[in-house]
């Protein structure tokens, strides 16, 4: 009994070390966005002209979508998301971030606009502009959800365009001060950080 408790316990922390090395379909660049990195600052517009800065993830845990308006793939998974939303918590938003827009380009502006009215008419949409270089230089395709902390930080693992993997994601970030998510990460700390 006790040599099938601990062979038990020996597959959950192997599991959870394994856990730590593989992304689902995902580049290794993406990877090292994880860990204590701030989201850049940023200061830009909604697609309907409201002015939205790097505020807008204080005290909410923040799904980020970087979606195209090419991308067919995208506005699958923003429809997705949309029907989602009424069944995620209070303290979490999903915000969308139109990858291939600016605000010179007045033809994809109202691309992005219709589709976006289209695929998930429950989701704000952002414009991108430099401001969002530093995240945007690691991600190679889209579309892809990053996950922010109440604090502005980068939590958990990228995502792309799987919606189950995304909502355990979430669950995990809003789990991550869970007493078990806690006993979780010392173990992984202490198994990946022996001389």
């Amino acid at each position: 009994m006790q040599k099938n408790i601990l062979i038990l316990f020996g597959l959950m922390i192997l599991f959870q070390v394994v856990d730590i090395f593989f992304v689902e379909d995902l580049p290794l660049e993406l990877e090292m966005m994880r860990g204590d990195k701030k989201f850049p600052a940023f200061e830009t517009v909604y697609l309907d002209g409201e002015v939205a800065t790097d505020k807008i993830f204080s005290g909410k845990i923040t799904a980020l979508v970087l979606w195209t308006t090419d991308n067919e793939i995208s506005f699958e998974l923003l429809n997705n998301l949309d029907a989602e939303i009424k069944n995620l918590p209070p303290q979490v938003q999903v915000i969308g971030l139109v990858g291939n827009s600016n605000l010179s380009n007045t033809e994809i502006l109202q691309r992005a606009k219709n589709l976006a009215e289209k695929f998930s008419p429950n989701i704000r949409h952002l414009v991108v502009n430099d401001d969002f270089f530093p995240v945007l230089s690691k991600i190679r395709f889209a579309p892809v959800t990053v996950f922010i902390d109440e604090r502005g930080y980068l939590v958990g693992q990228p995502a792309g365009a799987d919606l189950n993997f995304i909502l355990r994601e979430l669950h995990f970030v809003l789990e991550k001060d869970s007493p078990r998510s806690l006993a979780l990460k010392k173990i992984q700390h202490t198994i990946l950080n022996r001389q």
